[in-house]
């Protein structure tokens, strides 16, 4: 019979994370700590002993430190009130001496005697309350107004006394009188050349009027020759930039004559449209070219016989305009005018130098 002794620890190794030894007692773990508490339980106690014999062994208790501390307040107190009782002046403002305190010698005994008694403690005269009568005096407002307190406050509450101006300020109104002056808000940010505004406008308008010469038609062609005539009307248009539409009434009459010597005149009453396309050539000033159609009722007059008609006219423009303010402008313009041919008279046309005058809406 073969006996044969295992190890278990071969085939059941210890744990590696075992941090106690397998062969120490249920407890150790728990023993160990409780030591180390011990220490520092007794170490603590000996701190708290030493810092309550040095606070008792203190030179003054706090009961003291609190009587020396109101004894020095009381005599601050003092000197702050035989200052307020003394008239100021600006001699007054020197420097300051620190008053004298009252030397006291803590007593120093057993815990019994650590707190004062009120008969320890020193009188001190406070000086009589200041009469109210006499009024408080106050360097700042001695200097800045000589008058009396009573004559401040009504000339203060007198509203209807004007009130001074700073000499240094200035509303524009006194803009010729102090040109050196500082410029107003209006003038800073006010713009410095007139602006031009879009929308709506009018205005009336006066020509001069070169005609070309042409014909009447009866049974054949009755040739005259024309004069120098006179244009006007009124028109209203759109601002749109660069860019107008507007329509124009105008009344157009000149004089004529036959080769027979025979003598009449032409009426024109002329409803047109006009787009007008501007280029500006500064801050005010404006080029500009248009071309316009309307229709024209004509009504001619020679020898005695009438020649009426309607139709189509048209014209070509190129001027100038110039804005004088901000709400109206000038214009000066030629215009090359035409009517259609009817039966019962050849085209109208001739030059115009126009004058006109435009009113923003």
């Amino acid at each position: 019979m073969i006996v044969c002794n295992v190890n278990n620890s071969i085939s059941h190794p210890p744990h590696p994370r075992r941090a106690v030894p397998a062969n120490l007692p249920p407890g150790a773990f728990f023993i160990l700590m409780g030591a180390v508490y011990k220490q520092t339980l007794l170490i603590s106690a000996f701190f708290w002993g030493a810092f309550i014999f040095a606070d008792e062994s203190a030179p003054l208790s706090l009961s003291e430190k609190i009587a020396q501390l109101r004894l020095k307040s009381n005599a601050h107190g003092k000197y702050v009130n035989e200052l307020l009782a003394e008239p100021i002046t600006l001699q007054s403002f020197d420097t300051i001496n620190e008053p004298s305190l009252i030397n006291i010698e803590p007593v120093v005994g057993t815990e019994e005697s650590s707190a004062l008694p009120e008969d320890h403690l020193p009188l001190i005269d406070l000086p009589e309350p200041i009469s109210e009568v006499e009024p408080s005096v106050n360097v700042v407002e001695e200097n800045a107004s000589p008058l009396p307190v009573a004559e401040v406050v009504e000339e203060e509450l007198n509203l209807d006394k004007e009130v001074p101006v700073n000499p240094d300020f200035d509303s524009g109104r006194n803009r010729d009188v102090n040109p050196d002056a500082p410029p107003t808000y209006d003038e800073l940010y006010s713009p410095k050349v007139v602006q031009r505004r879009l929308g709506y406008y009018f205005g009336p308008f006066l020509s001069a009027v070169f005609a070309d010469d042409s014909a009447v038609k009866n049974t054949a062609k009755i040739p005259y020759y024309s004069k120098g005539g006179v244009a006007t009307g009124l028109r209203v248009g759109n601002d749109f930039g660069n860019t107008r539409i507007e329509g124009e009434y105008a009344y157009l009459t000149h004089k004529i004559s036959g080769l027979s010597g025979a003598s009449g005149r032409t009426n024109l009453h002329n409803f047109q449209s006009r787009l007008i396309l501007e280029k500006s050539l500064g801050d005010r000033a404006d080029l500009r070219l248009g071309i316009g159609l309307g229709i024209a009722f004509v009504n001619k007059e020679l020898a005695g016989h009438k020649y009426d008609g309607v139709g189509f006219s048209y014209d070509f423009l190129l001027g100038w305009s110039y804005r004088v303010m901000e709400n109206w402008s000038l214009g000066l313009d030629y215009k090359h005018y035409l009517t259609s041919a009817h039966e019962n008279y050849d085209r109208l046309q001739g030059h115009m130098i126009e004058l006109s005058v435009g009113f923003d809406l």
